[in-house]
């Protein structure tokens, strides 16, 4: 079996040197998607204008699949998560895609090295959840395409 992965190109700055950046997520290859609620984005959106460490921007170029992929899926458009967990420091992303017929699902997790074996529909929409209430997550950056 081989893997996917979602290779994620933001826009750079004019005139930086790169002009684009990227991070590699690794596709979380679950039988059943992980749909996101669709109220979660306007819940990070709502506490954006309340809180500092919480900010919404677009900023995604393109994303390019890299592996075997058999294209079941054609996403409408990508939304990345990015935090940092205050319990440990340890930095975390999420990549989203949108589906037509069934809504924005979790497609990848960043950084790319993660173990799949703890990730489980109720553990994350566990960590959506406490992303919401802000307080145990820092530096949570939403990236719209």
């Amino acid at each position: 079996m081989s893997t996917l992965y979602y290779k994620v190109i933001f826009k750079g700055i004019k005139g930086d040197s790169s002009e684009s950046y990227s991070l590699t997520f690794k596709d979380i290859n679950l039988e059943k998607p992980i749909k996101i609620p669709s109220q979660f984005f306007a819940s990070l959106k709502s506490l954006s204008q309340k809180q500092t460490n919480v900010i919404n921007f677009q900023n995604i170029r393109e994303v390019v699949k890299i592996g075997d992929s058999d294209d079941k899926y054609n996403f409408n458009y990508y939304i990345v998560v990015l935090f940092t967990n205050l319990t440990d420091g340890n930095k975390e992303g999420f990549l989203v895609g949108n589906l037509k017929k069934h809504g924005d699902i979790l497609i990848g997790i960043w950084p790319f090295n993660q173990e799949n074996d703890s990730l489980s529909s109720e553990s994350i929409l566990g960590k959506l959840r406490l992303l919401t209430e802000g307080n145990k997550f820092k530096d949570i950056c939403v990236i719209y395409s």
